[in-house]
């Protein structure tokens, strides 16, 4: 196995967006496009204005205040290309966003989660998140609000195309749409997936198979003859309500990913996972180490599950990747590292039985494209490539 080499695509990338960074970021060809949720830039005194000379201070009273910064957050959308400037067609306050796009760049939808930092924390600490959901049909450069209860969270929007999809929340809840969100109807969760003391549980994994089938992973600590395992349950399109998928036992799932083959083929889910059970932060020796797991098993039902790796205990796993021909990617930090942690990839390119790895520092960002089996990663301005 070989580690290919990064190649450098631009030294300008988003560089004209304040405050620093690339988003969400795809790329097509010379196109690129980006949903970026920042704060806002903070603008400090000349230093003569300065009380004291080693500490710079901010222009404007409010930006010495963290709720205040945090209610200026927004989620922006950009379209433009590598070299040149990027045009912002889209704003709004926000601190969390998910988007969807079509795979002709024509059809996009965004959906923005905003709380006001500046008011008192309510007793069950649940502050009100206002939830919006938006859709452009022409490529980004407009966009239509749709109709969505504000109280109702989107943290994933998972399509088959740009008319029927769904929105995934708190909870955890399930929303399908299938006239592109004028609709909604919401889907029975599977059971045990919700906790009556955590209303805004989320599934730890959620993934949208090919042939249309979404599946969710969460853990349970009884669940008929399951006992302290992940569960994994899919829903077909043309079904009403989730079905067992598989189980993985003594562990918690952090990803899930599909092979994109065309209609009719057998595809393979991946898991990757953390072994053993949940972090429990009311115990402060349990620092939430795990080692981590991949495992895989066919799209078709009454699958047979096979775990195809162990990674070293010393990697904490945190990410997925699932490209073509056998190529996944799973990307870690190393724990016994001093300093700031740098981010590990490790390499498969036989579907996951042997791995390679590489330390490739602290990018500020990356993505990568299944159909071409290229991982991009963002080191400041500068944005880079690698092809497996």
């Amino acid at each position: 196995m070989t580690t290919p080499a990064w190649e450098t695509v631009s030294n300008v990338f988003m560089k004209s967006d304040k405050p620093y960074g690339g988003g969400a970021f795809r790329l097509r060809g010379d196109e690129m496009m980006t949903l970026k949720v920042a704060g806002p830039e903070i603008k400090f005194k000349p230093s003569s204005e300065w009380k004291d000379p080693d500490v710079a201070e901010p222009a404007e009273p409010w930006m010495y205040r963290s709720g205040e910064t945090l209610n200026r957050s927004t989620a922006s959308f950009f379209r433009g290309t590598l070299e040149g400037a990027a045009t912002r067609y889209f704003q709004q306050q926000a601190q969390d966003g998910a988007w969807w796009y079509s795979r002709d760049w024509q059809v996009q939808y965004i959906a923005t989660g905003w709380m006001d930092y500046t008011r008192p924390e309510p007793k069950d600490g649940l502050s009100p998140q206002i939830t919006k959901l938006w859709r452009s049909i022409d490529g980004g450069k407009t966009w239509a609000q749709l109709k969505w209860p504000e109280d109702r969270n989107i943290s994933y929007l998972k399509f088959l195309d740009s008319q029927r999809g769904y929105a995934i929340g708190w909870g955890p809840h399930v929303w399908r749409t299938a006239d592109g969100g004028q609709t909604w109807q919401e889907i029975p969760q599977p059971p045990m997936a919700s906790d009556y003391r955590k209303p805004r549980k989320q599934f730890d994994a959620v993934d949208l198979g090919p042939d249309g089938t979404l599946r969710v992973a969460y853990y349970v600590g009884m669940l008929g003859e399951v006992r302290l395992s992940s569960v994994v349950y899919r829903l077909r399109w043309e079904s009403p309500h989730f079905e067992p998928d598989v189980v993985l036992p003594d562990q918690v799932v952090v990803q899930l990913g599909t092979t994109d083959e065309p209609p009719g083929r057998t595809y393979s889910v991946y898991a990757l996972s953390r072994l053993g059970p949940p972090r429990n932060y009311d115990d402060q020796n349990d620092k939430g180490k795990r080692t981590g797991a991949i495992s895989t098993w066919p799209g078709y039902q009454t699958p047979t599950v096979e775990q195809r790796h162990i990674f070293d205990e010393r990697y904490r796993v945190g990410g997925l990747s699932v490209g073509k021909r056998g190529v996944l990617l799973v990307y870690a930090t190393d724990s016994n590292r001093e300093g700031a942690p740098h981010q590990i990839t490790f390499h498969s390119q036989d579907y996951g039985k042997s791995w390679e790895d590489i330390d490739d520092g602290m990018p500020q960002g990356g993505w990568f494209d299944s159909q071409t089996n290229t991982q991009y990663a963002l080191y400041a301005y500068t944005l880079k490539k690698r092809q497996f």
